[in-house]
């Protein structure tokens, strides 16, 4: 399989040049926190979505949508299940490092008052490079 192809990958790389083009992308009057959440939301959203298939293609594990559940009570989301699902197939390292961004992700999105420091970066950016390099299409 030729992972690279794929838009997962794409997306990868992409954050990977955003990382390397940041003080260029900056708007004037912007501080660099535009650009900063922009890195970390899309360095998580291609580890999950690299996760997600990595676990389709090895493991035969698709999350089930929200609506499969039979009750509310019962509803784990599609991003909870993928991270689970990685530390049930002995991946635990990977689904820490999964649910790591996910937190950094949800402090660049959600709230958008609170710095983002280069250490928060260097994290989302370490964490999606050891994802993409740890798991394994063979």
């Amino acid at each position: 399989m030729d992972i690279t192809k794929y838009p997962q990958f794409q997306l990868y790389l992409f954050t990977l040049n955003l990382l390397r083009l940041k003080s260029l992308l900056i708007p004037k009057d912007c501080d660099d926190r535009c650009i900063n959440s922009t890195i970390i939301n899309r360095a998580y959203f291609s580890s999950y979505l690299f996760c997600v298939l990595w676990l389709e293609y090895v493991k035969n594990f698709r999350p089930m949508p929200l609506n499969g559940f039979k009750s509310k009570e019962e509803r784990i989301s599609e991003h909870v299940q993928v991270r689970n699902a990685l530390k049930d197939f002995g991946k635990k390292t990977i689904g820490y490092k999964l649910s790591k961004l996910s937190e950094l992700r949800k402090k660049a999105d959600y709230d958008p008052y609170v710095d983002l420091t280069p250490n928060d970066v260097s994290d989302a950016v370490n964490h999606m490079e050891q994802i993409f390099n740890h798991l394994k299409f063979e």
